[in-house]
């Protein structure tokens, strides 16, 4: 009988949690928002209660630069700022985490992603692992190139599943292909150079025809008009790109399945956060 690993994407859910709630709420007991963690903790209720999984790990930033950062100095620079209300209740969801026993795993110079890529190939390497299976609680459309046959990506507010078929239906590739579409399209929330006029349908049929991004360039006398023009000027930034979306698989993450075994929930450190 397979076993589930949920991966789940930690800031991505503290902040999905953080707007979900308008009006904010706050404690009557300390006076600290509690919004994103109210949020954060239905969430972990309904994995647990619902879903009832095997295995489950936190994957998060670390503080500081990554190696993207270093290749690309203004990878994110148009990101706004993380409101106060929001940084302020990162070291209770932190807390909460901690008392429903799952591991928070964070690798300095590594994204979240970063860490959730290198755990989902440990795990699939591992013959001792054979069958697990993996769950990527995330929408991040860069998480897409891990899907295989025992990943999937998982929006659990929604219960909608993303597997190969689901990806194929959605957006046209395949796994392995995502990365050259993301690289075609980039990324204005990572600030990610793509190739102008070149959205997710085109990028798409594109990567359909030619089979990728070297298989176009190769081709590029195929293409007519202003949409050559823009590949064109976009050969020196199109590597950039592909490195900047390509997830780090091999990153130096220490990790034990056995450390994200379920059923260490302290009951006594939940009650005692609830109540505040």
């Amino acid at each position: 009988m397979s076993k589930t690993l949920y991966l789940i994407d930690g800031f991505a859910q503290i902040f999905r949690a953080y707007y979900a709630i308008r009006n904010g709420m706050q404690s009557p007991v300390t006076g600290e928002p509690t919004h994103a963690v109210f949020g954060f903790t239905g969430m972990l209720l309904k994995l647990f209660n619902e879903l009832k999984p095997d295995y489950v790990v936190v994957a998060v930033d670390a503080p500081g630069k990554t190696f993207r950062d270093e290749m690309y100095s203004e990878y994110k620079a148009t990101r706004d700022e993380t409101p106060a209300d929001l940084t302020a209740q990162i070291p209770r969801v932190f807390e909460l985490v901690e008392g429903f026993g799952v591991p928070v795993i964070g690798k300095e110079g590594l994204e979240a992603d970063d860490v959730i890529a290198t755990i989902t190939e440990k795990v699939l390497n591992d013959p001792n692992c054979h069958d697990v299976r993996i769950r990527i609680v995330s929408r991040d459309k860069d998480l897409e190139q891990l899907i295989g046959e025992r990943v999937t990506l998982y929006d659990i507010h929604k219960d909608e599943e993303i597997d190969e078929a689901t990806l194929w239906e959605k957006r046209g590739v395949k796994p392995h292909q995502v990365i050259d579409l993301l690289a075609l399209v980039g990324d204005t929330a990572d600030n990610v150079p793509g190739v102008p006029g070149i959205g997710p349908k085109t990028a798409a049929k594109l990567v359909q025809e030619y089979g990728g991004i070297d298989g176009l360039l190769e081709n590029i006398d195929e293409i007519k008009g202003k949409r050559r023009e823009n590949l064109e000027a976009a050969k020196e930034t199109l590597p950039l790109a592909r490195t900047l979306v390509t997830l780090k698989r091999d990153g130096d993450v220490p990790f034990d399945l056995e450390s994200a075994k379920t059923g260490r929930i302290d009951v006594q450190k939940l009650l005692s956060l609830f109540q505040q």
